[in-house]
């Protein structure tokens, strides 16, 4: 604590002397996080585009985003989806791994769901595929190097129309982490999302529908954390000479998705006297997913047997473990809307000045397992209300309630926005909800045996958060508190338990940025605190960011600086791949370690690439390695490539 304490007092020293040029903000505008099981994508950058290309997504096609990638924002260079974000999440060392995040952030639940949530980030359902409304067609790749070959990250979306009304689109993320040298033994993956989708706009604008097919795979090596560090020197450092707990570990998750969403608009049009005119639309949507689970180890004694004697419970047959079961879910949901088109603005992004829109989402879920098949009927009643009568003022409900098997959980939540022009912009926030316990806590069965199976009550959690923004001052605060009955949580030894205690969270976050000429210095600091110990979090974590900006040659925006990132010394959790959850420990410290990328990064009209040297903290500190979440190592240092080209015919 002393050391981390002492550096943030370094930091300081080296940015006062910008703290009398504050000039406008450089911070990214922030990312679009999904509902449902929690998964999210990141959002690019609100700002104009020359080219007029604008998405959005199914659950409202008539709100768009104007689309932009023609910056070298902070999100660009960024292209692990766990840190392509204001606050990181933590994984497990490695690109494509399990994370959480690590400053606590509230679960977003309506209904059953399964509680296999550490690969969210990867995954891309139809409800967050972007469609977009283009004139031509449009391409935007992306790929990113590791230090090795089979190592690398590919990105592409793509948007065509076709004639009668019909447009195709594709959004495609590719990772492959196959190291032999730069990764931990038993450490590789292979994640893939794709999803493509068709949008039929009828000749008139009444009726709009889209079909989406979404194919997701998860492929892991799990290794289950270092048993013991490489050596620190000699020809043995890299690695690849490290000792893990598991050596044959693997999980694999696939998830096929349908899903068909149609809209019928009535009125709308326009106006010669008052404008634009009240919409009404009935939308439907039919969803049905097929996923399947599975995590096999095949036991050998020479290798396991330490992570084994700590989980006994995990290895009910000395044959190996394993767990498998598919769950497939038909979902149908019927809304009815209506709203009111902002007339400002009319020939670029569709703004809705108004929303109101009730409905009710019908679900049935069947899961397939040994001794264990079940069927869940959920059914739940949602309404949503937007009113954003201008860009001062933005208000924004949201509410459900559940029958049947889910009966009494809700959710009800809100967001209010006042900017104030010159002295700055306030948002309030508040949330509350109720929800039943996932599959994984309420019951586990490993090689056909029942491992546990528990009865715990509904969590009650509510959340009250406000953020003040100053951008004269590039500062921007936000305080938030988290209350939490009957949390539910995973002990040291990796079973489910309910406290009955109530769990607090305070949390500040400032974000400031100064600049003196070309120079900047972006920081971002998030300060936490929980009443009990069942929720283990960093009570610091800070990133910086210091930078030259400029243009070479008239032609080329170039970025060259550092990234910084640290937390202070903390227990964190373990990772557990067989119930593919983040539990307690009492063994391992994660020390704090003030880990530092250096980058390039450049722009030439619509091709843009990145250069960086990651961890090169390690090539000062050799005694130490870096951990964010306990026992998973991070590589020592890397280089990656990065290049991302976007395209118009």
């Amino acid at each position: 604590m002393d050391r981390s304490i002492s550096y943030i007092f370094f930091l300081l020293i080296l940015s006062a002397p910008a703290l009398l040029q504050a000039q406008q903000p450089t911070f990214p505008t922030g990312s679009r996080s999904s509902g449902g099981s929690g998964r999210g994508s990141e959002q690019d950058e609100v700002e104009v585009d020359t080219f007029e290309i604008f998405y959005f997504f199914v659950d409202n096609p008539n709100q768009e985003i104007p689309f932009s990638d023609s910056t070298l924002g902070n999100y660009f260079r960024q292209y692990d989806p766990a840190r392509k974000r204001d606050l990181d999440y933590r994984h497990l060392g490695n690109l494509g791994s399990a994370h959480e995040p690590i400053v606590f952030e509230a679960a977003w639940r309506r209904g059953f769901d399964v509680g296999l949530n550490q690969y969210d980030l990867y995954i891309t359902e139809g409800d967050e595929m972007p469609f977009y409304r283009v004139e031509r067609p449009y391409s935007n790749v992306s790929y990113t190097l590791g230090s090795e070959q089979a190592d690398g990250y590919t990105t592409a979306q793509f948007s065509r129309n076709f004639a009668n009304g019909l447009n195709y689109s594709i959004d495609y993320k590719r990772i492959t982490q196959l190291g032999t040298q730069s990764q931990y033994p038993n450490q590789n993956n292979r994640n893939t999302a794709f999803t493509n989708g068709l949008w039929y706009e009828s000749r008139n604008g009444r009726y709009d529908g889209f079909f989406s097919f979404a194919a997701n795979t998860i492929q892991q090596e799990d290794n289950g954390g270092l048993l013991r560090e490489p050596q620190s020197q000699g020809q043995f450092s890299s690695p690849s000479s490290a000792e893990v707990f598991l050596g044959t570990a693997r999980t694999r998750h696939a998830h096929r998705e349908f899903m068909y969403t149609h809209y019928y608009q009535f009125g709308g049009g326009q106006d010669s006297i008052r404008g634009l005119r009240r919409s009404y639309t009935i939308a439907h949507q039919a969803t049905f997913d097929n996923s399947t689970y599975k995590y096999y180890d095949q036991y050998n004694e020479a290798q396991d047997s330490s992570f084994y004697h700590a989980f006994p419970a995990f290895l009910p047959d000395l044959r190996g473990t394993r767990l498998f079961f598919k769950h497939r879910k038909l979902e149908n949901s019927l809304r009815l809307a209506t709203f009111k088109l902002d007339s400002r603005n009319q020939d670029r992004a569709k703004n809705q000045r108004d929303l109101l829109e009730v409905g009710a989402v019908s679900s049935i879920h069947q899961i397939e397992e040994a001794g264990a098949d079940t069927t869940i009927n959920n059914l739940f009643l949602t309404g949503k209300y937007r009113f954003n009568p201008s860009e001062r003022l933005r208000l924004n409900l949201y509410g459900h309630f559940g029958l049947w098997d889910n009966a009494g959980d809700y959710r009800v939540e809100g967001n209010l926005f006042f900017d104030f022009k010159k002295v700055g912009s306030l948002s309030l926030g508040a949330i509350n909800q109720l929800y039943s316990p996932t599959l994984m806590e309420h019951r586990l069965y490993l090689s056909e045996q029942q491992i546990y199976r528990n009865d715990f009550d509904k969590t009650l959690s509510s959340t009250l958060s406000g953020t003040y923004s100053l951008p004269q001052f590039q500062l921007e605060l936000t305080g938030r508190f988290h209350l939490l009955n009957n949390y539910v949580y995973f002990d040291t030894i990796g079973l489910a338990q309910q406290t009955g205690i109530p769990i607090s969270i305070a949390q500040l976050i400032i974000k400031k940025g100064f600049r003196i000429g070309s120079f900047h210095l972006d920081n971002i600091v998030a300060l936490q605190q929980a009443t009990e110990d069942f929720i283990r979090l960093p009570s610091i974590y800070s990133k910086h960011s210091l930078y030259y900006a400029g243009k070479w040659f008239k032609v080329l925006d170039v970025r060259v600086g550092f990234d910084l990132r640290f937390n202070n010394s903390f227990y964190a959790p373990y990772y557990n791949p067989v119930t593919g959850q983040f539990q307690l420990q009492d063994s391992r410290e994660v020390e704090f370690y003030p880990a530092t990328d250096a980058f390039f990064s450049m722009r030439v009209t619509k091709f843009r690439a990145f250069f960086k040297w990651e961890n090169a903290t390690a090539a000062l500190i050799t005694d130490q390695l870096f951990y964010q979440t306990a026992y998973y190592a991070h590589p020592s240092s890397v280089f990656r490539l990065g290049i991302k080209w976007r395209f118009l015919n």
